[in-house]
């Protein structure tokens, strides 16, 4: 009578859990706009805020999002695919979380080699960095860096690829947390006392 849902009947593919990670970058992404026309309304009321003061404010916040929503999705995930392999829905794969944050890398893997190889069309070139906007900071003061000739070659192009690593690794880490039910914040916010009892330190 009624049907499953297709996450919960063990169905779900690599790739749904490789979108949903990609759709956080995306979200992201209208964050960091959002957070940009309120520092500049905040600039048109009075409060000057340089451009480098700026960017460093909108990475601190959409990275701290990015890593907080990667982790809860990635938990989330390999919380319900323990159910999934208990009943036999699916088999148990440790490098699931990881493979799917490589692949929801590919289109950011895409725009920094866009941005690091000289492209006759400059849109290219805006669109990478676009992408990459929430994390835009960094590419400053790497562009300072390499204006200044402080880092050059290969160095500075590798440098654009540090984004992509992030999702994987936090994913994937977060994937294994999740399947074997280990909640890091409760770690956080209660401690075991030497009775064996755990307090509550809220």
């Amino acid at each position: 009578m009624f049907k499953r849902k297709v996450e919960d009947s063990g169905k779900n593919t690599m790739f749904q859990f490789a979108f949903k990670i990609f759709f956080i970058h995306i979200v992201n992404i209208i964050v960091m706009l959002v957070v940009g026309m309120l520092l500049q309304s905040i600039g048109d009321l009075g409060l000057e805020i340089g451009s480098a003061a700026t960017s460093a404010i909108i990475t601190v916040i959409c990275m701290g999002l990015y890593l907080v929503m990667t982790y809860l999705e990635g938990w989330r995930r390999g919380e319900r695919d323990h159910n999934l392999v208990l009943f036999k829905h699916m088999e148990y794969n440790k490098f699931r979380g990881l493979i799917a944050g490589a692949l929801s890398q590919i289109p950011g893997l895409i725009c920094a080699i866009a941005i690091i190889i000289p492209s006759v069309d400059f849109t290219v070139e805006r669109l990478g960095r676009y992408f990459y906007m929430n994390f835009n900071y960094m590419f400053i003061a790497l562009d300072s860096a390499a204006a200044a000739g402080t880092v050059s070659g290969f160095l500075y192009h590798l440098c654009y690829f540090i984004p992509a690593i992030i999702a994987p690794v936090i994913v994937g880490v977060s994937y294994i947390l999740g399947y074997n039910q280990v909640r890091v914040l409760d770690r956080l916010i209660w401690r075991k006392p030497k009775d064996g009892k755990r307090e509550n330190l809220r």
